[in-house]
Parts: C-alpha cells; sequence; structure tokens
C-alpha cells in the first residue's frame, strides 16, 4: 500500500485582506499530481482541512472540488477534523463514504473500534482533535490529566489493531518536544496538551500527524508531522513545505517537496537603512510582504513611506508594522494588527510590573487559554 500523508490545509485562511485559498489550491494540484505520479492508494489528511468553524462558500468549494478530484482516480481519502475545524461540520462529510471513497472521521469515539477504518491489508486507527471536553466525556477516570486520557485513548486504538497486517495512527494532537512554526494557536500547544512520544503506540507501523505546520520526525522514523501545504503566516517564512509518501511495505518515508505559489518575506527597514533603496529590492519580491519599519515617532515620514510601500508592493504588502526608538532603548512594537491574546498579556505585564512576564506565568496563562478553547469548541 502506498499512503500519501498530508495536513493542515487550512482553507480559507487570511493575511490582513488577503485571501491564502491561491496558495492552497497551488499546493492541493501538487497534491493530486503526486497522487497520480506515485500511484498512491490512500490520502491521509491530518486535520486542520480549513481555518474557521464556520467555513466561507469558496473554501468549502476548494475542498470539495478537491476531494472530488482525488475519489475519479480511485484513491481512498481518510480524512480527521483538527482543532480548527468545526466538528459538526467534518460530520457532514461522513455520508460522502457511501457514494465516494471519502472516509471522514469528526471527533473521537466513545466507543475506540468506530473509529477503525480497514482498506485493503491496512487499518487506520483515527483520532480526530481531541477537546478536553470530548476526551473527558469519553474517559470514564474523569480525575486523569488531559495528556493521561489521551494516552489511555490511544492504547485502546492500538488494542483494535493488534492483528492488523499493517496499521496506521493518524491523529491531530501535539507531540511534547515537536518542532512549532509558531503559526499554531498557542492554547493548543502548551505543556498541557502535550503528548509524550513515548506513549504513542508501538503497535503502529507509521503514525501520521498533523497540528504542527513544521514537517518533522519525531525520534522514531515511524510518527511525522507533514506540516502544512504552504508558509501560513510570517513564522513560517523561509520553511519548505512538504507531504510524505509512505511505502509501509518496504518500511520507507519519502518527504516530497512542493512548490510555494507565493513565498512570504519579512523585510525590516531599521532607521540608518536607504530607504530608497529598500524599496528596489522590494521591487523584485514575488511573494507576500511584510515590513516593520523602524523609527522615531517625531518622524514625520512615516505615512509618506508607508505610501511608498503601497505603491511598490501593492496587494503583496499584506502586513506593516511600525517599531518606534524608544529614548529608554525599550524594545517595544506596536503593531498596525490585532495583538494575539498571549502578546496582549505580556505587554500588559511588561507595561504594570515593569519587568518581562515570568516564563511560568507564561505557561500557566497559556494553559488556561487552551482550557478555555477547548471548552468552546464545538461538541
Amino acid at each position: 500500500m502506498r499512503l500519501l500523508h498530508i495536513s493542515d490545509l487550512h482553507a480559507g485562511k487570511t493575511l490582513g485582506r488577503t485571501n491564502r485559498n491561491e496558495d492552497l489550491h497551488y499546493a492541493l494540484e501538487q497534491v493530486i499530481s503526486i497522487c497520480h505520479e506515485e500511484k498512491v492508494d490512500v490520502l491521509l489528511i491530518a486535520g486542520d482541512i480549513y481555518d474557521k468553524s464556520h467555513p466561507d462558500h469558496e473554501s468549502h468549494n476548494l475542498i470539495m472540488d478537491f476531494l472530488t478530484r482525488i475519489h475519479t482516480t480511485g484513491i481512498h481519502t481518510v480524512l480527521i477534523a483538527g482543532n480548527h475545524d468545526s466538528y459538526d461540520f467534518i460530520k457532514s462529510y461522513k455520508n460522502l463514504g457511501r457514494v465516494a471513497n471519502i472516509h471522514a472521521f469528526d471527533r473521537p469515539c466513545k466507543n475506540p473500534k468506530d473509529c477503525i477504518i480497514k482498506l485493503g491489508n491496512i487499518t487506520i486507527a483515527c483520532l480526530p482533535y481531541p477537546s478536553e471536553r470530548v476526551i473527558t466525556h469519553i474517559e470514564e477516570h474523569t480525575q486523569r490529566s488531559y495528556t493521561e486520557k489521551v494516552a489511555n485513548y490511544l492504547k485502546a486504538l492500538a488494542k483494535e489493531v493488534e492483528d492488523a497486517q499493517q496499521s496506521v495512527l493518524l491523529a491531530h494532537i501535539m507531540i511534547e518536544k515537536a518542532k512549532v512554526s509558531g503559526t499554531e494557536r498557542q492554547a493548543s500547544i502548551g505543556e498541557f496538551y502535550a503528548i509524550k512520544p513515548e506513549h504513542i503506540p508501538t503497535a503502529f507501523n507509521y503514525v501520521a500527524l498533523g497540528h504542527v505546520h513544521r514537517h518533522q520526525q519525531i525520534i522514531s522514523s515511524r510518527i511525522y508531522y507533514s506540516g502544512s501545504l504552504y508558509q501560513i503566516d510570517f513564522s513560517e517564512k523561509g520553511m519548505e513545505k512538504y507531504v510524505n509518501l509512505v511505502l509501509l511495505e518496504e518500511q520507507e518515508v519519502r518527504p516530497i517537496k512542493l512548490d510555494l505559489k507565493r513565498e512570504l518575506y519579512e523585510v525590516r527597514i531599521g532607521v540608518k537603512d536607504n530607504f530608497n533603496a529598500v524599496l528596489s529590492h522590494l521591487k523584485g519580491l514575488k511573494g507576500l510582504v511584510k515590513v516593520v519599519l523602524e523609527t522615531d515617532m517625531r518622524d514625520s515620514t512615516i505615512s509618506i513611506k508607508k505610501k511608498n510601500l503601497e505603491d511598490v508592493l501593492g496587494e503583496r504588502l499584506v502586513r506593516f508594522e511600525i517599531e518606534p526608538i524608544a529614548e529608554n532603548n525599550a524594545e517595544e512594537s506596536y503593531k498596525s494588527e490585532k495583538l494575539d491574546l498571549v502578546s496582549a498579556y505580556e505587554t500588559y505585564y511588561r507595561k504594570t510590573y515593569r519587568c518581562q512576564l515570568p516564563e511560568d506565568i507564561k505557561k500557566e496563562f497559556i494553559n488556561i487559554l487552551g482550557k478555555a478553547e477547548h471548552e468552546a469548541h464545538t461538541a
């Protein structure tokens, strides 16, 4: 059996006013070509199919067109919900299994056997994003920690594949020590939700993970994050993107690099930089650009410089930030974009107590955010 492992499509993602579906479509066209060229039997999609729980029609049509084209080739698709996806929206895909080779799993099943699918000589165990509320409802020992509950559920899934000739785990979870890109929701990657690699049962021949956007192998050669299909945000600038071709019988995992439709660039303009020279350099960039302008707030030419940047880059300028040079040399960035909650709290703490937010308090704040996000997740 030849498998293709992808994840974190984030259909409907935007950067400012720029919709990223163009970048996703370009990546999905490559996925379809790879499926044909490599004679793939099963496509695994490890969650975060959409960027928002209630996707727009354009994003929904993009995904449906992709799944339909994969189906017409005779390839089976197994997909699971991620933390960005709505459980109920992904549940609506389950009926596709009756008329197409599309097998959707929207949430962890009360009976682990219901999260198992057999395709030929391969058995696939599925763990959609286990929100704390759902995994607590399933796990009878409610006094266990979140990670203990998930580990216990993984054991139950492993038990269901004991007699399988070949088995795969398809999951959307955070693994401890995984290298994040910085684009993932901080509340869902805190220590409270990180599963230890040793808690992944050895029963599985390959573990196909989603959630972390950086392509990587986790300790064991059988555990992989395929990563996002394109550079989601500027924290992923310079990051190459891959999908994994998995040859189970040969025990081989072959990463295949994807081309990028629009690469992301971050350009910092210092107070001593030649602004016109920077403008000339920017003309040659063909991707999407974030500009950080370092300046004295008394500089009366800020608006003129921004206008010059807009004239040169046009729609390619998707983010513009002003970084003032404070008299006390404090490194404070006042951004034109809305700060995320963790950054906002760090800014509040720094201004209130005149010191950096202690790491232990930051971790606890992230864990509290995570719990709130899990509770709010649609069950």
